[in-house]
């Protein structure tokens, strides 16, 4: 554990009148400040989650190796023939349609959020998910990270500490604008952010557009419904878009296409910029891990990029009847489903917010081959090969004070325009971590002694 961790909960635990006065002001300002879920304030722990130096700049250097080496994965695999690829991948024919639209760049990813675990040892990171498609967060952490500097905590904790947090906004905006130039962008840019009406997730798109405005692009929060085409530009009532910052999911949007006519219009035929474009969903798709991590399909591959997928990336397959390869050894992938449930994580390959996850280690015998069973007959599920989760002591509020409580957490950093920029970590005491599966969300602040 951290030495900053131990003072920490030392200051805590020797003035706990204080310390529940700091966790009452931090929830209010939550609240003031639109730090909010559903409506809300966001759950969360009176401790942020500490990193080395050394832990955040391997973390930074795992990700971008990944991102890199799965975009050529993405582009070699089959040939580099992408109609194979959605074939595998089982994308609907809708999908497909939106696939083949040139977005107007070849980046596949300008902005994106992984999911990582941190092992025992400094450099023992996995990515369990990509999230390139209309990930949340940004502006979440960005306001956390800056009501818990404030508090007194924290300021002590300053004396003995060297503390440092990243605001993600800056570099957002420097991705979007980096897309919007590719694009062929040249007027500065009015900004829309995208997604339904009445999402949990709506104040955090409040954060960003104030952000934007304060950096000189006006922007809207605009639902795809709502748009409209007027003289081949696309519109918000009287507000002509530019630039529509993507958060509407896809999976989503192919089910209401037939309400979002302006919004595929303009996407097709390029009347405005889309960040992230409809392409990401190729890799976002859990599916694609499978090919990231059998040998079968990285010939085009170095032996080096083909090492680091293996080092920071866990074993994954489609779950489909037949034999498969499992670490050098031929397997029949439903049989050691069952027989070996606890190495196993069953989840859908196109959902998101820990639905419908089936962790083998807390599933009984006879749910888990049930959910073995729905997965071998209805294509569309993939396993994941079980990282240990990482856990850590949080102080935890109850009637009486606070509590120091082993916590399951998985840390969620940035990626923007090539650059690492900030992490917010997520807790829980469940074994599927997610803030719509009822965790918790805390900044992230890099911590070393002085």
């Amino acid at each position: 554990m951290l030495p900053a961790i131990e003072y920490f909960h030392h200051l805590v635990a020797q003035d706990i009148p204080s310390a529940i006065a700091q966790y009452e002001e931090l929830t209010e300002k939550f609240v003031a400040h639109n730090i909010c879920f559903a409506g809300k304030a966001m759950a969360f722990h009176l401790r942020p989650h500490f990193l080395s130096p050394t832990v955040r700049h391997n973390l930074e250097q795992a990700a971008h190796h990944v991102l890199t080496i799965a975009l050529k994965a993405e582009l070699g695999l089959f040939g580099g023939d992408a109609e194979q690829l959605y074939e595998a991948l089982g994308m609907s024919q809708a999908e497909r349609v939106l696939l083949r639209v040139h977005p107007g760049f070849e980046e596949r990813v300008f902005w994106t959020r992984l999911d990582a675990f941190i092992g025992t040892g400094e450099d023992d990171i996995k990515f369990l998910e990509f999230n390139h498609d209309a990930p949340a967060g940004i502006g979440y952490s960005a306001v956390m990270s800056r009501l818990f500097l404030e508090l007194p905590l924290m300021e002590k904790l300053g004396e003995k500490f060297a503390v440092r947090s990243d605001d993600a906004r800056p570099d957002l905006l420097r991705a979007l604008l980096k897309a919007y130039g590719i694009w062929g962008g040249t007027e500065h840019p009015n900004i829309a952010i995208v997604d339904w009406q009445g999402v949990r997730t709506s104040s955090d798109f409040e954060i960003l557009r104030d952000f934007f405005e304060a950096n000189g692009h006006r922007t809207i929060i605009a639902d795809p419904r709502a748009l409209e085409i007027r003289a081949g530009k696309l519109y918000h009532q009287d507000f002509r878009i530019d630039l529509v910052y993507r958060r509407v999911v896809t999976s989503e949007l192919l089910e209401k296409l037939d309400e979002c006519g302006a919004f595929v219009e303009a996407y097709t035929n390029r009347l405005a910029c889309f960040i992230n474009s409809i392409r990401c969903r190729i890799s976002e798709n859990k599916a694609f891990m499978s090919f990231l991590t059998d040998p079968a399909y990285l010939g085009h591959l170095s032996a080096e990029e083909r090492h680091l997928l293996g080092k920071y990336l866990p074993w994954t397959r489609a779950v489909r009847p037949g034999k498969t390869d499992f670490h050098g050894t031929e397997i029949d992938l439903g049989e050691h489903l069952r027989t070996e449930r606890e190495r196993f994580v069953l989840k859908p390959a196109d959902a998101y917010g820990g639905k419908n996850v089936f962790v083998g280690s807390v599933t009984s015998q006879g749910d888990w081959e049930t959910a073995v069973n729905t997965a071998l007959t209805h294509p569309g599920w993939v396993v994941q090969e079980r990282v240990p989760t990482p856990v850590e002591p949080f102080p935890i509020r109850t009637e009486n004070g606070f509590e120091f409580r082993e916590m399951k957490y998985n840390i969620n950093p940035f990626y923007l325009g090539g650059v690492m920029s900030g992490a917010v970590t997520r807790t829980s005491t469940e074994a599927v971590i997610n803030v719509s599966a009822g965790g918790g969300s805390i900044p992230t602040f890099v911590v070393a002694p002085k």
